[in-house]
């Protein structure tokens, strides 16, 4: 498969500075992230194992390893270095492709009525969750918090996969996602979630740094406050600033609107998406 040149990465749109560090980071890690290659090519197979586009994917990557590590070298190939055995250790690669997985996560969508919903007038593929509607109690009964993580970890992976597709289909690279959370009905009893939502956002910070555009989160509730104040500690400040709350219906619809075209949006946050077979419902509830 033949990398559209304009998708590819451009080494030419970082200052000289940069373009020097980018090169070192590229260069320190060559051998280790050939071998990392052949493990993928091993598991994917060659139908899938696109040799082009994967060299110019892992040059985006160290490109956002380098911008979360504040451009230092020595962090950046620690970070891309840990990645990478992450990534084999929990068998990230092969996920989206695991039955047992795939099973699990549909039960999941069910106790969170959610689904990718389009893109963002940036092209972000778009992830809306009712996340208000969560029965914490069936959760815990039914998913151990290492298959909650997993289930987190097959989510973002499915981003990253949408984006890639999306950037084909394109013809320009997109990196990052955006997502919209429904709070409508939280209660406070999510906070026996708090440690699996901790790791979540470790591994969101040093595995999948960059990879988040915008984060819309509306209809706050009474306990919002007092939640927020529970993880905002362990979110990254350059995170934190892409999160924008939303807490009036007004409010709501006007600033979504300036971040996602009309027709992709549901109609319960002032869209007109009738492309749903479910619309205007668009998010089906179990």
């Amino acid at each position: 498969m033949a990398t559209s040149a304009s998708y590819s990465f451009n080494i030419n749109l970082l200052n000289s500075d940069e373009q020097k560090k980018f090169q070192t980071v590229y260069n320190d890690l060559k051998s280790r992230h050939e071998t990392y290659f052949d493990y993928k090519r091993n598991l994917l197979g060659k139908e899938k194992f696109h040799e082009e586009e994967e060299e110019n994917e892992w040059r985006y990557e160290i490109h956002r390893h380098l911008r979360a590590r504040k451009w230092n070298v020595s962090n950046t190939n620690k970070s891309l270095l840990e990645m990478i055995q992450w990534r084999i250790d929990n068998q990230v690669d092969s996920i989206l492709d695991d039955p047992s997985v795939q099973q699990r996560m549909n039960y999941f969508r069910k106790c969170i009525p959610s689904a990718f919903h389009g893109y963002t007038k940036a092209q972000r593929p778009l992830y809306v969750e009712q996340t208000g509607r969560i029965n914490v109690d069936d959760i815990m009964i039914n998913f151990t918090h290492d298959e909650l993580i997993q289930c987190h970890i097959y989510w973002f992976e499915y981003s990253c996969r949408l984006a890639r597709e999306h950037s084909r289909h394109l013809g320009q690279h997109v990196e990052s996602i955006a997502g919209i959370y429904d709070l409508h009905g939280m209660k406070m009893d999510v906070r026996k979630l708090l440690n699996t939502c901790k790791q979540c956002l470790y591994i969101d910070d040093n595995y999948y740094p960059e990879r988040l555009g915008q984060l819309f989160v509306v209809n706050p509730p009474a306990v919002f406050p007092a939640l927020w104040n529970l993880v905002k500690h362990f979110i990254d400040p350059v995170t934190k600033r892409k999160i924008m709350i939303l807490k009036k219906g007004n409010e709501t619809t006007t600033n979504l609107l300036q971040h996602v075209d009309s027709n992709q949006l549901p109609s319960e946050y002032g869209g007109t998406c009738r492309s749903c077979a479910t619309a205007p419902n668009c998010l089906s509830v179990s």
